[in-house]
């Protein structure tokens, strides 16, 4: 799978997804999310990704967030990769969220 390909949401379209069962990751690392980051987001460093694969709903919508987009659009490469059909990369990232005036709970 190329960048190209990795299905991706803007930060506007998730702050807008109604859905109750979304489910939001942020994989930085505890130091970076102290500063804030979505509201009911699961904290799931990169590195920690690989292990939490199987306690991932294979049809849940999974949102994948970081800094600036480019560790989430890996993760997100390696949860479809793991058969998780619906993830998606939030372009931008907290970045974007920010820059968008979205809440950030600190």
């Amino acid at each position: 799978m190329s960048w190209q390909q990795i299905p991706e949401v803007s930060v506007e379209e998730l702050s807008t997804d109604a859905d109750p069962n979304k489910i939001v990751i942020d994989v930085r690392e505890p130091l970076e999310t102290a500063e804030g980051t979505i509201e009911g987001a699961r904290l799931v460093p990169m590195a920690e990704l690989r292990d939490a694969i199987d306690d991932l709903d294979d049809d849940a919508n999974l949102y994948l967030v970081c800094r600036s987009g480019s560790r989430s659009a890996y993760a997100t490469e390696l949860l479809i990769a793991a058969g998780k059909r619906n993830a998606k990369n939030v372009a931008g990232g907290m970045i974007a969220w920010e820059r968008a005036g979205l809440p950030v709970p600190r």
